[in-house]
């Protein structure tokens, strides 16, 4: 009688209900309850606690609950063998217990209709365990039919496609599959799919969680210690500890995290079989789960990791990424996260990168114990395209969260620059030059957009920093009006930290790309060029036009403040261009071009020994040439005054140097002009049609009579 309740309606009401009014749900829903007092008192006094005795204490308890989840597996197996008819009600109670927490995934969750977090952790961790037999079997894994998530008939409305449950896909236009869904096995997809849906509904937001709380207990440690107070009498400090810990109880569970490891690194084996029809009906969050749990174990669980094969999750990350699947995954986000995966977990550490990563997971087995990332061959043919790609996508990821991406993407093309394997995939770059323009412009973007907000917060910062120094300066200062200076200050520090990091990465890896000359002649297309040499020059005033080497702070490797490295770095990219016409043209036009500016650049690296050899004698150089291209510059302008209206940009009033026709509205700019436009807004900016840069035409029959008119107006000039 009680079985035949499993499948009444009314238990779709809500996760409460089916707890209470089931045989299963009473079953589950005894578990840890880690907010517990009985639970939080056995972490009393954390501060003063050895993380030996806070890992025998979470051990304890860790025990007592594996020891009640393993009865739980046992019963729920034993009713899936028993014979049809108890399956079958199994199966509809999962359905039930998946669609009535629908929703506690969800950042506002309603306690008062989703299941506790015992049940949740316990159905994910029975399910684990249906799956075992298949997760380590390669020919029983080969069963799980893609098919399953677009027929409701069998996910029972779990894999929604509308409505309020709505499951958002890889891919655009998914709709229910008219086939008919029969597959040679039925009860094994279904356990996989339903499994992957428990664990998003506990596992990944308890993660989530735990990493935020994390977090959390660090900024409060500093915010004590900045307020000059202690951390072992701070009650509200001990008590925020003691829930870090209280949820680390499962999270951080060696048994459990192990078997949500393994079924990822399934998952991905699984997805990794899909043609771009069936990948595009997979749900998102099998992917985004997927980065988020390895995510969490690259900075709470690496010894876990040890001895598990990802060889699957790095393929299928690779995969992913390249630009196959750029037009199918369209969820920057995303596609961030998987860049993110490839440096924390996949990336081997060096002396500027440090990586806790167990070797097992680094490098695979199968090819001598080399690293994935030099190893496979995927990764070698497509990973550095790729990364330029997703330098330019994460743009819209959000200001600090860019910023990140973009220093782990350039740290990997580093790693595979300097590896002989991706070399080919290198010279290809140059080929694309729709995709390296993007990233170009991705990297000029940074520099010009955050580095003169840093070069103005660091002396904030400082200011800051001498009045705590001061103890009775500090005192005086009213608590709410410290509270406002300490807030302004931790954002000052962050976007610095953030920002300084960034920078220094685009400047070095500015270096390091354009010691080939096929990707140093896209930097001089003449869309380019200009904005490097802008930006390079912008910079320069920053650092020794403004004394910014002379800046000061407390600590400056915590910010990342490094200047005279800076200045080495911005020279040594100056020194690779200082021999072509076309860039000293560019510095000549400059709006930050001085020559005061570049000859006190010269004498600083010299004085310092930032240059040295060859570079130091192009960078010295180039300082000439550049007044030279300057003084022919100024008798161009005299030229260009009295230019017929048509010659000049409509959008920036200019002499154009390419002109190109919109075919949208017919109009004529220069070609740079539209070509940044389009990076921010993919219109024409004189209708807003829709527009991109391979729509455009040349206007070659104004080009030459530019050419013939500027020609004439040199000859006279240099007749008078």
């Amino acid at each position: 009688r009680r079985m035949q309740e499993m499948s009444n309606s009314r238990m779709r009401r809500s996760g409460k209900g089916l707890e209470k009014d089931t045989v299963l749900g009473n079953v589950l829903r005894l578990g840890l309850p880690w907010k517990h007092e009985s639970v939080l008192s056995s972490y009393a006094n954390p501060v003063r606690r050895s993380p030996k005795d806070i890992d025998q204490i979470s051990d304890g308890h860790r025990r007592q609950l594996e020891l009640y989840q393993s009865k739980c597996n046992e019963l729920i197996r034993q009713l899936v063998v028993a014979g049809e008819h108890p399956r079958k009600k199994v199966i509809q109670w999962l359905t039930d217990a998946l669609l009535v927490n629908a929703k506690a995934d969800a950042i506002e969750k309603d306690p008062t209709k989703i299941s506790s977090e015992e049940f949740l952790y316990n159905l994910s961790a029975v399910l684990l365990k249906l799956c075992d037999p298949f997760v380590s079997n390669p020919d029983k894994a080969a069963l799980v039919d893609p098919g399953f998530v677009t027929s409701p008939k069998s996910h029972g409305g779990v894999y929604e496609l509308t409505g309020d449950n709505a499951l958002t896909r890889l891919g655009d236009n998914v709709s229910h599959s008219e086939d008919e869904y029969n597959p040679k096995n039925s009860f094994i997809p279904l356990c996989f799919f339903f499994c992957s849906r428990a664990l998003a509904l506990s596992i990944v937001p308890g993660m989530s969680s735990y990493d935020s709380t994390s977090r959390h207990v660090s900024h409060m440690a500093w915010r004590i210690r900045s307020a000059n107070g202690d951390i072992f009498s701070d009650r509200r400090f001990n008590h925020t500890l003691q829930v870090k810990y209280g949820m680390g109880i499962v999270v951080k569970s060696p048994t459990y995290a192990t078997d949500v490891f393994r079924f990822y690194n399934a998952v991905a084996g699984f997805l990794l079989r899909l043609d771009s029809d069936q990948l595009k009906t997979m749900p998102e969050h099998l992917v985004s789960d997927a980065c988020a749990v390895l995510d969490f174990a690259s900075d709470h669980t690496t010894g876990l990791l040890s001895g598990i094969d990802f060889g699957n999750s790095f393929r299928l990350t690779v995969k992913l990424l390249s630009k196959d699947c750029a037009k199918l995954v369209r969820n920057y986000n995303l596609r961030a996260s998987l860049g993110d995966i490839l440096h924390d977990v996949f990336l081997p550490g060096d002396g500027s990168h440090r990586n806790d990563i167990p070797n097992s997971v680094i490098c695979d087995p199968l090819s001598g114990g080399r690293p994935y990332l030099v190893s496979d061959k995927m990764c070698q043919d497509t990973l550095a395209p790729s990364l330029l790609l997703l330098y330019g996508e994460v743009e819209t990821t959000g200001f600090y969260e860019k910023s990140s991406h973009r220093v782990k993407i350039a740290a990997l093309l580093k790693y595979l620059w300097d590896s002989p394997e991706h070399k080919p995939a290198f010279r290809k770059i140059a080929e694309d030059q729709e995709s390296f323009i993007t990233f170009a412009n991705g990297i000029i973007n940074d520099m010009n957009d955050k580095f003169a907000g840093v070069m103005e917060k660091l002396p904030a910062i400082r200011t800051v920093q001498l009045q705590m120094a001061n103890p009775q300066e500090w005192a005086a200062i009213s608590e709410e009006e410290r509270e406002t200076i300490l807030e302004r200050h931790e954002e000052n520090e962050r976007s610095v930290e953030n920002t300084l990091k960034l920078c220094d990465t685009v400047l070095k890896m500015l270096g390091f790309l354009n010691t080939d000359k096929a990707i140093r002649d896209m930097f001089l297309l003449p869309d380019m060029c200009p904005r490097l040499a802008n930006m390079l020059l912008f910079v320069l005033t920053k650092l020794v036009g403004s004394r910014g080497l002379d800046l000061k702070v407390d600590n400056p490797e915590k910010y990342n403040f490094r200047p005279k490295e800076m200045l080495q770095n911005v020279c040594v990219v100056f020194s690779s261009f200082a021999d072509a016409n076309t860039f000293q043209a560019a510095c000549a036009k400059s709006g930050y071009y001085t020559p005061d500016l570049l000859s006190k650049s010269v004498k600083t690296c010299r004085k310092l020994g930032l240059l040295v050899g060859e570079s130091m004698d192009l960078f010295e150089k180039l300082e000439g040439k550049v007044e030279e291209a300057a003084k022919t510059l100024g008798d161009d302008e005299e030229i260009y005054e009295d230019a017929p209206d048509e010659f000049l940009d409509p959008l920036m009033s200019e002499f154009m140097i390419d002109p190109v026709i919109l075919p949208t509205s017919n109009n004529v700019v220069d070609r740079a002009t539209i070509q940044q436009h389009l990076l921010n807004d993919p219109t024409d900016p004189f209708n807003r049609k829709p527009l991109s840069i391979d729509d455009v035409v040349p206007a070659e029959e104004l080009k030459e009579k530019m050419k013939a008119w500027l020609d004439a107006k040199r000859a006279a000039k240099g007749q008078n």
